[in-house]
């Protein structure tokens, strides 16, 4: 069983949302620790979970998550280094990312469903670096590709992004239930604006016709304590 082996069909981005958002709260869980985490889209109103405790006092962390793209050139063994990532759909998304610090590309590293259940594992938390052009592609590790962005693989994984949040290195503190409203609308405005939506007609379509974009306008929020 290997990474880059895939079972039944390639995974849908819903379905890496779905296992990744899962895999936060078992993680969690499983240390007896309860954290809130929800969607944002330019669609919904800021809506808070009953027990306000679980954000305020905590920093909130942003994931966008991506779907991989495997390149697969039937050499054996397989090549992590041919895993892509593109930034594109929906417009604006990519601009987002870059304008708030605190939200970061969740890129999965494999293909193989029966790895679901460790899908945090096996995943990227990367942000484009400042200053590099917005080329809006990545690859795992390729040295011809045409982007900046063609050697990611030493982003932080899953154990080093959560120490980073809990050294308060990562994510935004937020001290009252109204930092987190303020912060969490601005993030929505963002996505309402021109360069986020002006195409919102045409993907609005497309989305009905083609479920797989369904989700795409959402970010993940994520609230964890941080080490005072």
């Amino acid at each position: 069983m290997h990474p880059l082996d895939i079972k039944y069909s390639s995974p849908l981005e819903r379905e890496y949302e779905a296992w990744i958002i899962q895999g936060i709260e078992d993680y969690f869980n499983s240390l007896g620790q309860k954290i809130a985490i929800w969607a944002v889209s330019p669609s919904d109103e800021v809506n808070w979970p009953a027990d306000e405790h679980l954000i305020v006092g905590k920093k909130l962390i942003g994931l966008q998550l991506k779907k991989v793209t495997y390149k697969d050139n039937r050499n054996k063994p397989k090549e992590f280094g041919r895993l892509n990532w593109t930034f594109h759909n929906p417009k604006g998304q990519f601009q987002l990312v870059l304008k708030f610090p605190e939200i970061f590309y969740c890129l999965p590293t494999f293909i193989n469903r029966d790895y679901r259940s460790q899908a945090i594992q096996h995943c990227l938390f990367w942000r484009p670096e400042k200053g590099v052009k917005d080329d809006m592609n990545a690859w795992y590790d390729n040295s011809i590709a045409q982007t900046p962005h063609k050697s990611i693989y030493n982003a932080d994984r899953w154990g080093l992004f959560i120490e980073k949040i809990l050294s308060c290195k990562v994510g935004k503190r937020i001290g009252s239930i109204d930092d987190a409203k303020t912060y969490v609308d601005s993030i929505r405005k963002f996505m309402l604006e021109p360069c986020f939506n002006e195409d919102s007609e045409e993907r609005s379509l497309s989305n009905t016709q083609n479920n797989e974009l369904i989700g795409q306008d959402s970010v993940y929020l994520f609230a964890l304590p941080y080490k005072s």
